[in-house]
Protein backbone atom coordinates (compact mmCIF):
# COMPACT_ATOMS: atom_id res chain seq x y z
CA UNK A 1 0.00 0.00 0.00
CA UNK A 2 0.93 3.39 -1.22
CA UNK A 3 0.89 5.99 1.82
CA UNK A 4 -0.13 9.61 0.52
CA UNK A 5 1.58 12.54 2.33
CA UNK A 6 -0.56 15.30 2.70
CA UNK A 7 1.54 18.13 3.15
CA UNK A 8 0.44 21.61 2.94
CA UNK A 9 2.00 24.64 5.06
CA UNK A 10 1.73 24.12 8.61
CA UNK A 11 -1.05 26.83 9.15
CA UNK A 12 -3.01 24.18 6.70
CA UNK A 13 -2.31 21.23 8.42
CA UNK A 14 -4.75 19.12 8.42
CA UNK A 15 -6.26 18.11 12.00
CA UNK A 16 -6.66 14.37 10.45
CA UNK A 17 -3.42 13.92 8.83
CA UNK A 18 -0.59 13.43 12.00
CA UNK A 19 -3.64 12.72 14.41
CA UNK A 20 -3.71 9.07 16.65
CA UNK A 21 -5.11 6.37 15.74
CA UNK A 22 -5.92 3.04 16.65
CA UNK A 23 -4.61 0.00 14.15
CA UNK A 24 -3.89 -3.37 14.24
CA UNK A 25 -1.97 -3.29 11.77
CA UNK A 26 0.15 -0.69 8.94
CA UNK A 27 1.44 -1.25 5.75
CA UNK A 28 3.82 1.31 3.65
CA UNK A 29 5.70 1.15 1.01
CA UNK A 30 5.27 -3.05 0.41
CA UNK A 31 5.41 -3.75 4.42
CA UNK A 32 3.10 -5.00 6.78
CA UNK A 33 3.41 -5.10 9.87
CA UNK A 34 0.97 -6.49 12.07
CA UNK A 35 0.14 -6.29 16.09
CA UNK A 36 -1.38 -8.50 18.54
CA UNK A 37 -3.84 -5.54 19.27
CA UNK A 38 -4.88 -2.19 18.14
CA UNK A 39 -2.29 0.11 18.77
CA UNK A 40 -1.76 4.29 19.27
CA UNK A 41 -0.02 5.32 15.03
CA UNK A 42 0.60 7.81 13.64
CA UNK A 43 2.34 9.26 10.95
CA UNK A 44 5.79 11.66 10.86
CA UNK A 45 5.76 15.04 8.58
CA UNK A 46 7.50 12.61 5.70
CA UNK A 47 4.85 10.06 5.69
CA UNK A 48 6.92 7.35 7.77
CA UNK A 49 4.57 5.91 10.68
CA UNK A 50 5.30 6.16 14.55
CA UNK A 51 3.28 3.49 17.02
CA UNK A 52 3.06 4.13 20.81
CA UNK A 53 4.83 1.10 22.61
CA UNK A 54 6.03 -1.24 23.53
CA UNK A 55 4.27 -2.92 20.23
CA UNK A 56 4.03 -6.43 19.93
CA UNK A 57 4.17 -7.53 16.56
CA UNK A 58 2.68 -10.86 15.68
CA UNK A 59 3.70 -10.76 11.52
CA UNK A 60 5.77 -8.72 9.08
CA UNK A 61 5.04 -9.18 5.91
CA UNK A 62 6.83 -10.36 3.56
CA UNK A 63 8.29 -12.49 6.33
CA UNK A 64 11.53 -13.41 6.93
CA UNK A 65 12.53 -16.87 5.59
CA UNK A 66 15.16 -19.00 4.78
CA UNK A 67 15.39 -20.85 0.95
CA UNK A 68 17.85 -22.92 0.18
CA UNK A 69 20.54 -21.30 2.46
CA UNK A 70 20.08 -17.50 1.83
CA UNK A 71 17.79 -15.57 4.39
CA UNK A 72 15.93 -13.04 2.88
CA UNK A 73 13.49 -10.08 4.02
CA UNK A 74 15.16 -9.72 7.04
CA UNK A 75 14.32 -6.52 9.73
CA UNK A 76 16.75 -4.39 12.45
CA UNK A 77 16.02 -2.17 15.27
CA UNK A 78 18.54 0.58 15.86
CA UNK A 79 21.14 -0.42 14.21
CA UNK A 80 24.31 0.58 14.60
CA UNK A 81 27.18 1.76 11.94
CA UNK A 82 28.80 -0.43 10.13
CA UNK A 83 28.54 -3.09 7.46
CA UNK A 84 27.53 -5.89 9.52
CA UNK A 85 23.41 -6.37 9.15
CA UNK A 86 20.15 -8.69 9.25
CA UNK A 87 18.54 -7.79 6.22
CA UNK A 88 19.60 -10.71 2.98
CA UNK A 89 22.40 -12.98 3.73
CA UNK A 90 22.75 -13.26 -0.11
CA UNK A 91 26.37 -14.20 -1.68
CA UNK A 92 26.84 -11.33 -4.93
CA UNK A 93 29.08 -12.01 -8.14
CA UNK A 94 31.43 -14.62 -8.63
CA UNK A 95 34.14 -13.35 -5.68
CA UNK A 96 31.21 -14.59 -3.25
CA UNK A 97 30.84 -11.17 -1.51
CA UNK A 98 30.63 -11.17 2.11
CA UNK A 99 27.41 -9.68 2.47
CA UNK A 100 28.26 -9.61 6.37
CA UNK A 101 24.86 -11.02 7.42
CA UNK A 102 24.41 -11.94 11.26
CA UNK A 103 21.49 -13.78 12.20
CA UNK A 104 21.32 -12.12 15.66
CA UNK A 105 20.98 -8.76 14.05
CA UNK A 106 17.58 -9.95 12.01
CA UNK A 107 15.25 -9.44 14.86
CA UNK A 108 12.19 -10.89 12.21
CA UNK A 109 13.64 -14.24 12.10
CA UNK A 110 11.66 -15.67 14.43
CA UNK A 111 8.55 -14.50 13.82
CA UNK A 112 7.09 -16.45 10.85
CA UNK A 113 7.92 -19.35 13.31
CA UNK A 114 5.26 -18.09 15.49
CA UNK A 115 7.56 -16.08 18.23
CA UNK A 116 6.31 -12.48 18.02
CA UNK A 117 8.86 -9.37 18.84
CA UNK A 118 8.42 -7.02 21.51
CA UNK A 119 9.87 -3.98 20.22
CA UNK A 120 10.02 -1.16 23.36
CA UNK A 121 9.73 2.28 22.85
CA UNK A 122 12.86 4.11 21.21
CA UNK A 123 13.44 2.11 18.44
CA UNK A 124 13.77 1.96 14.66
CA UNK A 125 12.77 -1.04 13.40
CA UNK A 126 13.99 -0.92 9.53
CA UNK A 127 12.43 -4.26 7.53
CA UNK A 128 13.19 -5.00 4.02
CA UNK A 129 12.15 -6.76 0.82
CA UNK A 130 14.60 -8.71 -0.67
CA UNK A 131 15.63 -9.38 -4.32
CA UNK A 132 13.67 -12.73 -5.08
CA UNK A 133 16.82 -13.34 -7.18
CA UNK A 134 20.23 -14.49 -5.32
CA UNK A 135 23.19 -12.69 -6.38
CA UNK A 136 21.48 -9.46 -6.94
CA UNK A 137 23.17 -6.01 -6.15
CA UNK A 138 21.71 -4.66 -4.13
CA UNK A 139 20.62 -7.50 -1.98
CA UNK A 140 17.19 -5.91 -0.97
CA UNK A 141 14.78 -3.62 -3.24
CA UNK A 142 12.48 -1.89 -0.46
CA UNK A 143 12.74 -0.82 2.99
CA UNK A 144 10.30 1.09 5.49
CA UNK A 145 10.89 2.60 9.10
CA UNK A 146 8.35 2.03 11.83
CA UNK A 147 9.29 4.29 14.52
CA UNK A 148 7.70 3.10 18.26
CA UNK A 149 7.56 5.96 20.62
CA UNK A 150 6.95 6.44 24.57
CA UNK A 151 3.82 9.16 23.58
CA UNK A 152 2.30 10.63 20.21
CA UNK A 153 4.43 12.70 17.72
CA UNK A 154 3.14 16.09 18.01
CA UNK A 155 1.71 17.48 14.65
CA UNK A 156 4.56 18.04 11.92
CA UNK A 157 7.41 16.42 14.05
CA UNK A 158 10.19 14.78 11.81
CA UNK A 159 11.10 11.20 12.14
CA UNK A 160 14.15 10.79 14.83
CA UNK A 161 17.10 9.19 12.73
CA UNK A 162 16.91 5.51 11.59
CA UNK A 163 19.97 4.52 13.57
CA UNK A 164 21.21 4.47 17.40
CA UNK A 165 18.81 4.59 20.36
CA UNK A 166 18.00 8.23 20.34
CA UNK A 167 14.19 8.94 19.17
CA UNK A 168 13.66 12.04 20.43
CA UNK A 169 11.27 14.46 18.76
CA UNK A 170 13.76 17.18 17.85
CA UNK A 171 12.49 18.77 14.59
CA UNK A 172 9.58 19.78 13.68
CA UNK A 173 8.19 21.96 10.39
CA UNK A 174 7.45 24.82 12.32
CA UNK A 175 11.13 25.64 12.31
CA UNK A 176 11.77 25.79 8.84
CA UNK A 177 13.66 28.49 7.99
CA UNK A 178 11.90 29.06 4.59
CA UNK A 179 14.15 32.13 3.88
CA UNK A 180 17.33 29.77 3.47
CA UNK A 181 16.47 28.65 0.62
CA UNK A 182 16.89 31.07 -2.66
CA UNK A 183 14.14 31.53 -5.37
CA UNK A 184 15.90 31.41 -8.67
CA UNK A 185 14.16 30.93 -11.78
CA UNK A 186 14.13 27.76 -13.38
CA UNK A 187 16.48 26.85 -16.18
CA UNK A 188 14.77 25.51 -19.14
CA UNK A 189 16.24 22.18 -18.29
CA UNK A 190 15.11 21.79 -15.15
CA UNK A 191 13.68 18.22 -14.48
CA UNK A 192 9.87 17.70 -13.40
CA UNK A 193 9.56 18.69 -9.54
CA UNK A 194 7.23 15.72 -8.73
CA UNK A 195 10.12 12.92 -10.31
CA UNK A 196 12.41 14.73 -8.41
CA UNK A 197 10.88 14.81 -5.07
CA UNK A 198 9.40 11.10 -5.75
CA UNK A 199 12.85 9.75 -5.27
CA UNK A 200 13.22 10.44 -1.75
CA UNK A 201 9.71 9.81 -0.51
CA UNK A 202 10.76 6.16 0.81
CA UNK A 203 13.93 6.08 3.63
CA UNK A 204 17.19 5.77 2.30
CA UNK A 205 19.22 3.25 4.17
CA UNK A 206 22.78 5.00 6.00
CA UNK A 207 23.56 3.04 8.67
CA UNK A 208 26.97 1.36 6.29
CA UNK A 209 29.03 4.20 4.88
CA UNK A 210 31.50 1.71 3.87
CA UNK A 211 31.78 1.17 -0.38
CA UNK A 212 29.36 -2.84 0.69
CA UNK A 213 26.60 0.23 1.92
CA UNK A 214 25.08 -0.25 -1.62
CA UNK A 215 24.54 -4.07 -1.20
CA UNK A 216 21.75 -2.91 1.30
CA UNK A 217 20.81 0.41 -0.08
CA UNK A 218 17.05 -1.23 -1.47
CA UNK A 219 17.17 0.07 -5.61
CA UNK A 220 13.02 0.49 -4.92
CA UNK A 221 14.03 3.54 -2.50
CA UNK A 222 17.28 5.09 -3.86
CA UNK A 223 19.92 4.45 -6.27
CA UNK A 224 22.54 1.98 -4.65
CA UNK A 225 26.00 3.62 -5.71
CA UNK A 226 27.13 6.65 -4.52
CA UNK A 227 27.60 8.70 -7.94
CA UNK A 228 23.76 7.89 -8.75
CA UNK A 229 22.92 9.26 -5.41
CA UNK A 230 24.98 12.38 -5.40
CA UNK A 231 23.55 13.20 -8.73
CA UNK A 232 19.90 12.80 -7.52
CA UNK A 233 20.65 14.48 -4.48
CA UNK A 234 22.10 17.75 -6.57
CA UNK A 235 18.71 17.78 -9.07
CA UNK A 236 16.67 17.58 -4.98
CA UNK A 237 19.13 20.44 -3.82
CA UNK A 238 18.95 22.49 -6.01
CA UNK A 239 15.58 22.44 -7.13
CA UNK A 240 14.76 23.52 -3.76
CA UNK A 241 16.41 26.56 -4.26
CA UNK A 242 14.36 27.30 -7.77
CA UNK A 243 11.44 29.52 -7.89
CA UNK A 244 8.65 27.53 -7.50
CA UNK A 245 5.92 28.31 -4.79
CA UNK A 246 6.34 26.67 -1.76
CA UNK A 247 3.43 24.88 -1.58
CA UNK A 248 4.67 22.88 -4.35
CA UNK A 249 8.58 22.02 -3.49
CA UNK A 250 7.30 21.35 0.17
CA UNK A 251 7.45 17.75 -0.25
CA UNK A 252 10.73 17.89 -1.48
CA UNK A 253 12.16 20.00 0.97
CA UNK A 254 11.14 17.93 3.98
CA UNK A 255 12.29 14.79 2.43
CA UNK A 256 15.61 16.32 1.92
CA UNK A 257 15.39 17.49 5.54
CA UNK A 258 14.36 14.48 6.48
CA UNK A 259 17.38 12.76 4.83
CA UNK A 260 19.99 14.84 6.81
CA UNK A 261 18.39 14.36 10.00
CA UNK A 262 19.42 10.49 9.12
CA UNK A 263 22.90 11.71 8.11
CA UNK A 264 22.77 13.49 11.21
CA UNK A 265 22.23 10.23 13.21
CA UNK A 266 24.98 8.32 11.20
CA UNK A 267 27.71 10.94 12.12
CA UNK A 268 27.00 11.66 15.59
CA UNK A 269 26.62 7.54 15.80
CA UNK A 270 30.06 7.51 14.42
CA UNK A 271 29.71 6.96 10.96
CA UNK A 272 32.93 8.21 8.43
CA UNK A 273 32.12 8.29 4.68
CA UNK A 274 35.44 7.45 3.62
CA UNK A 275 36.80 8.39 0.69
CA UNK A 276 36.70 5.23 -1.50
CA UNK A 277 36.38 6.12 -5.52
CA UNK A 278 32.82 6.83 -6.69
CA UNK A 279 31.13 5.20 -3.20
CA UNK A 280 30.60 7.67 -0.89
CA UNK A 281 29.79 11.22 -2.28
CA UNK A 282 26.79 13.54 -1.72
CA UNK A 283 25.89 12.85 1.85
CA UNK A 284 27.40 16.04 3.50
CA UNK A 285 25.19 18.56 2.22
CA UNK A 286 22.15 17.48 2.61
CA UNK A 287 23.03 17.38 6.49
CA UNK A 288 24.22 20.91 6.02
CA UNK A 289 20.67 21.76 4.28
CA UNK A 290 18.84 20.22 7.34
CA UNK A 291 20.89 21.95 9.63
CA UNK A 292 20.70 24.97 8.20
CA UNK A 293 16.77 24.98 7.30
CA UNK A 294 16.33 23.90 11.16
CA UNK A 295 18.58 25.95 12.75
CA UNK A 296 20.47 23.47 14.41
CA UNK A 297 23.73 23.71 15.60
CA UNK A 298 24.25 20.40 16.69
CA UNK A 299 23.75 19.02 13.16
CA UNK A 300 25.86 22.02 11.43
CA UNK A 301 28.58 21.25 13.79
CA UNK A 302 29.46 17.98 11.81
CA UNK A 303 29.29 19.88 8.48
CA UNK A 304 32.48 21.35 10.06
CA UNK A 305 35.63 19.89 7.44
CA UNK A 306 38.26 20.87 10.01
CA UNK A 307 36.60 19.64 13.19
CA UNK A 308 34.89 16.57 11.90
CA UNK A 309 37.00 15.41 8.34
CA UNK A 310 34.34 12.30 8.27
CA UNK A 311 32.98 12.73 4.64
CA UNK A 312 34.46 11.45 1.06
CA UNK A 313 34.50 15.23 -0.35
CA UNK A 314 36.39 16.26 1.66
CA UNK A 315 38.99 13.30 2.19
CA UNK A 316 39.43 13.40 -1.43
CA UNK A 317 40.35 17.26 -1.81
CA UNK A 318 43.73 18.68 -0.86
CA UNK A 319 45.85 21.08 -2.14
CA UNK A 320 49.32 19.77 -3.94
CA UNK A 321 52.04 20.76 -1.67
CA UNK A 322 56.27 20.07 -2.47
CA UNK A 323 55.76 16.89 -1.09
CA UNK A 324 53.56 15.64 -3.49
CA UNK A 325 56.33 16.01 -6.42
CA UNK A 326 57.28 13.10 -7.52
CA UNK A 327 56.47 10.67 -4.90
CA UNK A 328 55.43 7.01 -5.49
CA UNK A 329 52.23 6.07 -7.01
CA UNK A 330 50.21 3.09 -7.04
CA UNK A 331 50.48 1.15 -10.54
CA UNK A 332 49.97 -2.13 -9.89
CA UNK A 333 46.14 -2.35 -11.11
CA UNK A 334 47.04 -1.15 -14.31
CA UNK A 335 45.52 1.96 -13.80
CA UNK A 336 47.41 5.26 -15.37
CA UNK A 337 48.44 7.87 -12.53
CA UNK A 338 50.88 10.16 -13.29
CA UNK A 339 53.25 11.37 -10.89
CA UNK A 340 52.99 14.89 -10.12
CA UNK A 341 55.34 17.79 -11.01
CA UNK A 342 56.67 21.03 -9.48
CA UNK A 343 54.13 23.35 -11.21
CA UNK A 344 51.23 21.50 -9.68
CA UNK A 345 52.09 22.88 -6.47
CA UNK A 346 49.37 24.93 -4.72
CA UNK A 347 46.59 23.94 -7.06
CA UNK A 348 43.54 22.16 -6.23
CA UNK A 349 43.65 18.08 -6.29
CA UNK A 350 41.72 15.42 -6.38
CA UNK A 351 42.36 11.89 -4.98
CA UNK A 352 40.49 8.50 -5.16
CA UNK A 353 41.05 7.26 -2.22
CA UNK A 354 43.90 10.19 -0.80
CA UNK A 355 42.89 10.25 2.75
CA UNK A 356 43.82 6.70 3.41
CA UNK A 357 45.57 5.52 0.68
CA UNK A 358 47.00 8.72 -1.52
CA UNK A 359 49.27 6.50 -3.47
CA UNK A 360 46.37 5.88 -5.25
CA UNK A 361 46.38 9.55 -6.42
CA UNK A 362 47.51 10.70 -9.67
CA UNK A 363 48.06 14.32 -11.78
CA UNK A 364 46.44 12.89 -14.78
CA UNK A 365 42.63 14.32 -15.69
CA UNK A 366 41.69 10.91 -16.30
CA UNK A 367 42.75 9.24 -13.02
CA UNK A 368 40.34 6.50 -12.03
CA UNK A 369 36.72 8.01 -10.85
CA UNK A 370 37.67 11.84 -11.15
CA UNK A 371 34.77 12.44 -13.35
CA UNK A 372 32.35 9.89 -11.95
CA UNK A 373 33.03 12.15 -8.67
CA UNK A 374 33.12 15.92 -9.44
CA UNK A 375 30.11 15.29 -12.08
CA UNK A 376 28.01 14.05 -9.11
CA UNK A 377 29.08 16.55 -6.92
CA UNK A 378 29.65 19.82 -8.37
CA UNK A 379 25.81 20.50 -7.70
CA UNK A 380 26.30 19.94 -3.94
CA UNK A 381 29.12 22.65 -4.07
CA UNK A 382 26.72 25.29 -5.84
CA UNK A 383 24.00 24.35 -3.39
CA UNK A 384 26.38 25.33 -0.68
CA UNK A 385 27.41 28.76 -2.48
CA UNK A 386 23.79 29.71 -2.74
CA UNK A 387 22.51 29.02 0.56
CA UNK A 388 25.73 31.22 1.76
CA UNK A 389 27.04 27.72 3.49
CA UNK A 390 30.40 27.63 2.14
CA UNK A 391 32.25 28.74 5.82
CA UNK A 392 29.74 25.55 7.45
CA UNK A 393 31.01 23.27 5.22
CA UNK A 394 34.72 24.28 5.97
CA UNK A 395 36.89 22.76 3.48
CA UNK A 396 38.12 25.05 1.17
CA UNK A 397 40.33 22.64 -0.82
CA UNK A 398 36.95 21.20 -1.75
CA UNK A 399 35.39 24.57 -3.26
CA UNK A 400 39.07 25.34 -4.74
CA UNK A 401 38.96 21.89 -6.70
CA UNK A 402 35.29 22.00 -7.67
CA UNK A 403 36.05 25.81 -9.46
CA UNK A 404 39.00 23.87 -11.03
CA UNK A 405 36.97 20.88 -12.57
CA UNK A 406 33.97 23.22 -13.53
CA UNK A 407 37.12 25.36 -15.71
CA UNK A 408 38.14 22.18 -17.47
CA UNK A 409 34.47 20.26 -17.95
CA UNK A 410 31.97 22.43 -18.27
CA UNK A 411 32.03 22.27 -21.83
CA UNK A 412 32.10 19.07 -22.03
CA UNK A 413 28.93 17.65 -22.66
CA UNK A 414 29.24 13.86 -23.81
CA UNK A 415 29.41 10.94 -21.56
CA UNK A 416 28.25 8.74 -18.23
CA UNK A 417 30.13 11.09 -16.31
CA UNK A 418 29.93 14.48 -17.76
CA UNK A 419 28.17 17.15 -15.95
CA UNK A 420 24.05 16.76 -16.30
CA UNK A 421 22.45 19.57 -18.87
CA UNK A 422 20.49 21.07 -15.81
CA UNK A 423 23.36 21.02 -12.96
CA UNK A 424 25.62 22.84 -16.13
CA UNK A 425 22.78 25.24 -16.94
CA UNK A 426 22.56 25.62 -13.02
CA UNK A 427 25.84 26.66 -12.89
CA UNK A 428 26.25 28.62 -16.13
CA UNK A 429 23.23 31.02 -14.84
CA UNK A 430 23.84 31.46 -11.44
CA UNK A 431 27.74 30.76 -11.33
CA UNK A 432 30.35 29.83 -9.00
CA UNK A 433 31.51 31.97 -6.76
CA UNK A 434 35.34 32.32 -6.28
CA UNK A 435 36.58 29.87 -3.88
CA UNK A 436 37.49 31.97 -1.05
CA UNK A 437 41.28 32.35 0.30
Amino acid sequence: MKTKILLPFLALLSSQAFSAEKLKEISQHGITWTFDQPVSAGQFVNGDHWVVGPVTITAINPPSITEEGRTLNGSMINPEIGEMQGYDSSRFGPAAYDPKYEDALNVAANIASGTPLLVPPGSSLISTISHPEAGKRPQVSGAAILTVLEAPAPEGSFRPPQTGSDKSLRWNISQIDWSKLKSLPAPAETPDLEKVASRLERPWIVQNPNWTGGFIHPDGNQPPYGRDISMALSDALLMANLDFPKAEKQDLVIRLVQYGIDVYGAARDGAIWVGYGGHNQGRKMPLIFAGVLLGDKDILAYADGNAHFIFQEDQQTWIIEKDDVGRTLHTKDNRKRDLYVAEDVGVAEWGEQHSRQPQRDGRNWDAPYRRNVGSSTIGHALTARLMDAEDLWNWKPFFAYIDRYWEIEKDVTSGTDSIRPFHRAMLTEFGTAPAKP
